[in-house]
């Protein structure tokens, strides 16, 4: 096998490790897109539930209160 043959078969399995690489990039980036939309939705619920409570503890003292 002459040099040219081996560079270009050298060539061809770092294109092929290249695409891999590109393509795990692609899709590590669209779930990390995915939990970060998942992380504020969280977020965003939990403190809709802290309000709740603020709200409901708010309740039971002022009855407390009375």
């Amino acid at each position: 096998m002459s040099d040219i043959e081996q560079l270009n078969q050298e060539r061809q399995h770092l294109m092929k490790s290249f695409l891999k690489v590109k393509a795990e990039l692609a899709r590590v980036r669209k779930e990390k897109d995915q939990l970060e939309a998942e992380n504020r939705k969280l977020k965003i619920d939990l403190e809709e539930q802290e309000i709740e409570y603020a709200n409901l503890f708010g309740a039971i003292e002022a009855e407390a209160n009375l």
